[in-house]
């Protein structure tokens, strides 16, 4: 993956989409309406027919192959939109998908209010992040602000408490709005979880019955450890979250036809 060295949050927007490894991505009306809205904070413009314009790009920088069967996840793709309106696609592969995961946290990076929580072209301290967890041995970086988790390096942090209810950062807390989060959220309150939006703290990680780490890369993976501390346990969330995930990408309609 080329990490980014934009100099300035207002150089570019990004996401990052889950690919079949061929002709397909999952859920891109969401992540175009989650970026162009991105874009509007991060006063990028925002290019009529892009959909148009994506599909351009993928013909000259993805590499798609002949995958049997179609639509299912195996690889992501980096979506890029420059200030100037280039469009840059990066192809990768999966490095970490549900499993168990082992993890630390280090200080969230703080921008402006309108630049936290979009992905925005200064991302290399969330690059440094899941670096500094590697170096520790760990499989992803929690990011901290004000004894609260906001984010995760490349996932969305969610907090199973001992009431079974779920917890997600609320956007104040200036994490990104995740998609697969987004997906998962209105899944499991239809199985009768309730989600809600708040503080993260440190006493409902350390009451949890589970955290799990949901992100198109990394699906939903239960975090096992925090700093080399157990946390939560083995109560089925996590494996609740993948099959609900998996039933989602199995459905045609998560999938769009890209490069036509």
């Amino acid at each position: 993956m080329q990490e980014p060295n934009n100099s300035s949050p207002r150089n570019a927007v990004f996401t990052t989409l889950l690919w079949d490894g061929g002709s397909h991505v999952a859920d891109f009306d969401a992540h175009l309406e989650r970026m162009k809205l991105h874009a509007q904070r991060l006063r990028i413009t925002w290019p009529e027919k892009i959909t148009d314009k994506f599909n351009r790009a993928w013909k000259h920088m993805v590499v798609a192959k002949n995958v049997d069967p179609p639509r299912t996840p195996q690889g992501l793709i980096r979506f890029e939109l420059k200030r100037d309106g280039e469009i840059i696609l990066q192809s990768r592969q999966f490095t970490i998908r549900n499993e168990g995961i082992e993890a630390i946290t280090v200080p969230a990076p703080r921008w402006s209010p309108k630049i936290n929580g979009t992905k925005h072209g200064d991302w290399m301290p969330y690059v440094e992040a899941m670096h500094k967890a590697d170096s520790k041995g760990a499989d992803l970086a929690l990011l901290v602000h004000d004894y609260a988790l906001v984010d995760g390096d490349r996932a969305t942090p969610m907090v199973v408490d001992e009431d079974g209810t779920a917890w997600l950062a609320g956007p104040e807390e200036g994490g990104v709005l995740g998609i697969t989060a987004e997906i998962i959220v209105p899944l499991l309150e239809g199985e009768g979880v309730p989600v809600h939006r708040g503080r993260l703290n440190e006493r409902l990680v350390a009451r949890s019955l589970e955290v799990i780490a949901l992100g198109s890369g990394i699906g939903a993976s239960r975090i096992e450890s925090i700093d080399g501390e157990p946390v939560g346990g083995a109560h089925g969330f996590a494996e609740r979250c993948q099959v609900l995930l998996t039933q989602h990408y199995e459905t045609m309609s998560a999938w769009s036809h890209m490069g036509a």
